[in-house]
């Protein structure tokens, strides 16, 4: 005991400041600081915010501390070892056990992020940079950190991924971050080139194309449109596509087998569906081509001064012009009013710029809000130099212009961060639920789902709530949940949303695939053609993009699917998850489970934990029901009550926040 005793003296002796450094918050400053045990101050109060869970200690050398939107590491001097790169705390906190344990810098990758580039890059764990910031994202579930081999990243606009050399594996065509991580997989695979068939854009070209999962063109980018909702995936022999100003379909060959006549796209669609029915044969993949345009080829983009291609002078072609065709002086752009940190009070704001290129000409102005980029045909109003954004009138906003000259090339970006200070409406709470028990075909019939949509409706209609305006429930449920009417009611929701809304998605019932497809099992569902009868997960991602779109935060709940190994899928749970971006998904089981219910329960068990949550069981310290509260106990309750048997998975991009507040 007392060589004990004597071990810890010396510890103590030694390192008196990491057992004693506490935080503390600067009462006129607002920020925080480290003093030790004596009050004296050891790390300067600069900081935003510091991790609790990741702060000083006898072993911990370093504490996690925020800065603006980034977040470090500091030593006990001071110090930074992990500099303000990295997007969360929990990235941060992995960096700081890193230098830690003395490891060699390199061994793990991380996205961080170049306040003065605007643009994401990867770093050792002290911030250093490995590749430089020349991205517009790095997917957070999808990179080196999280242990895979390549990391999903976002270039000029559109998606791909790069290797630990930084060398484009998928170039960045593709125009979702799932697609790029579906191809990521192939690439890591060696998957046959064609087996996926990913629609793409050429932000050169400014053209629509189809690519395979190196990025190479399956379809040369000459289109002028694609219709998101009907293109190749998930092994449909045709798109529908926009040639010329009309409305066409193509195959996998490049080849048009409906001739680009119609007016809409869903007429072209219906004459692509007659067109399948009497052409029923199969594509392979080696039939298709695989056309590599030359860009972005086997060199470290993000080691080098990006170069910038020009559009070629003929149609089918990918060219790049002589370099001394180009410009060499990039354009510039300065916002002269509003200034960086002014109020607003009004949702729409002229914005007085000052754009210059090498030649004189007009530039083509970006806008992006709050990162996302605004299309030029809807809420923008340009008249000289002057342009006239819609803004969001719930939170501040960051507004961020962007110069692009004839040759493409872009200016660096003029950004200001405008406050809010109007009134704050509060914004609606929208619950649309489904729940089917008593399927037309017997042997699907459940005992709770219609039961779990009914008391998942009534709990959140009975909460006592100020912070929002509550909406009627809609609720579907059995023989009224047929595929016509979920997809109507999706519609009906979309279209009565506002900015700012919260909307609650609940769905119980069985979920199936049939080929690469994946449905939600309406009432009048026929297991031997879901494609007629059932939801398509793609018609609810689809409403789920609209209401992202009006600026609507969205929740989706998904006790799906109850049967097991229902049709050689034993989960549709994985197959919605990891899909939108911007979504926060509660899902009842992984892949590999199936989701239970019992007379025991008297609801699933997914959803029994889900209300008991929102009823106060997922308080957190001040009495709020939140996020992560929620998930926690949802996550506890589930293993406990199937011994482990079945495991709900969570998608959070958004952060924890209250979901309902304590009414006192």
């Amino acid at each position: 005991m007392r060589s004990i005793i004597s071990i810890l003296f010396f510890v103590m002796s030694v390192f008196p400041s990491l057992a004693q450094n506490r935080a503390y918050k600067d009462a006129q400053t607002g920020k925080w600081g480290f003093r030790n045990d004596a009050g004296k101050c050891v790390v300067k109060p600069i900081f935003d915010e510091y991790d609790a869970s990741n702060t000083f200690t006898k072993i911990r050398n370093f504490a996690v501390v925020r800065s603006g939107n980034l977040w470090g590491c500091v030593g006990v001097d001071g110090g930074y070892v992990s500099k303000m790169v990295f997007r969360n705390k929990i990235l941060a906190a992995k960096a700081g056990m890193e230098w830690n344990s003395k490891a060699k810098p390199g061994e793990v990758i991380y996205e961080a992020y170049d306040v003065k580039t605007r643009k994401y890059g990867f770093s050792d764990y002290a911030g250093e940079w490995l590749m430089n910031p020349i991205y517009d994202d790095v997917d957070p579930d999808y990179n080196f950190v999280k242990g895979n081999k390549l990391s999903v990243v976002k270039f000029d606009g559109y998606w791909g991924s790069v290797d630990k050399k930084g060398v484009f594996t998928t170039k960045p065509v593709l125009v979702s971050a799932e697609d790029a991580r579906t191809a990521a997989d192939e690439v890591v695979k060696y998957a046959a080139l064609g087996t996926n068939v990913y629609d793409a854009y050429d932000a050169t070209l400014k053209k629509w194309g189809f690519a395979n999962y190196k990025g190479f063109w399956v379809v040369r980018p000459i289109l002028d449109n694609v219709d998101r909702d009907y293109t190749f995936g998930g092994g449909r022999p045709f798109a529908v596509v926009k040639y010329k100003g009309k409305w066409g379909c193509v195959n996998r060959l490049a080849s048009f087998i409906v001739k680009p006549t119609y007016m809409d796209a869903q007429s072209a669609k219906n004459a692509g569906f007659a067109w399948q029915s009497k052409n029923p044969t199969a594509i392979s993949p080696s039939q298709l081509a695989s056309v590599d345009d030359g860009k972005h080829k086997d060199e470290n983009v993000a080691g080098r001064l990006r170069q910038t291609s020009v559009s070629p002078q003929k149609e089918n072609t990918v060219a790049v012009l002589p370099r001394s065709q180009v410009h060499s002086t990039p354009p510039s752009l300065k916002i002269l009013t509003p200034k960086d940190g002014s109020d607003y009070t009004t949702n729409e704001i002229t914005f007085t710029y000052e754009a210059k290129t090498a030649d004189g000409s007009t530039p083509e102005i970006l806008s992006y809000v709050n990162g996302e980029l605004q299309p030029k045909t809807k809420g923008i109003k340009r008249v000289g130099s002057q342009l006239t954004l819609t803004l969001p009138r719930m939170e501040d906003c960051r507004v961020q212009l962007i110069a692009k000259d004839k040759n493409g090339q872009n200016s660096d970006p003029a950004v200001v961060l405008l406050h809010y200070r109007g009134n704050r409406p509060k914004p609606n709470l929208h619950v649309f639920a489904v729940g089917v028990s008593d399927y037309e075909q017997t042997d699907l019939k459940l005992q709770h789902a219609a039961k779990d949509a009914s008391d998942f409706s009534k709990v959140v209609s009975d909460m006592k709530t100020s912070m929002y305006v509550k909406k009627t429930p809609v609720l579907i449920a059995d023989k009224n949940a047929t595929d016509k009417n979920i997809k109507k009611g999706l519609s009906t929701l979309v279209n009565q949303v506002e900015q700012g809304d919260v909307v609650m998605l609940f769905f119980s019932g069985h979920g199936a695939k049939e080929g690469r497809e994946t449905y939600f099992l309406s009432c009048n569902a026929e297991s031997n053609d879901l494609f007629s009868s059932a939801v398509n997960f793609d018609a609810i991602r689809t409403a789920i993009r609209r209401l992202k779109d009006r600026k609507c935060r969205v929740l989706i709940f998904m006790d799906a699917c109850h049967s097991g190994a229902l049709y050689g899928q034993k989960s549709v749970a994985e197959s919605f998850a990891l899909s939108e971006p911007g979504v926060i998904g509660f899902y009842s089981s992984t892949e590999s489970q199936k989701s239970n219910e019992s007379e025991q329960w008297n609801n699933g068990i997914f959803t029994k934990a889900l209300i008991e949550g929102l009823r106060g069981q997922a308080k957190d310290a001040d009495g709020n029901i939140t996020i992560d509260e929620l998930e926690r106990y949802i996550r506890e309750s589930v293993r406990k009550a199937t011994n482990g048997k079945q495991m709900p998975i969570f998608e959070n991009k958004q952060g924890n926040f209250v979901l309902f507040e304590v009414v006192k």
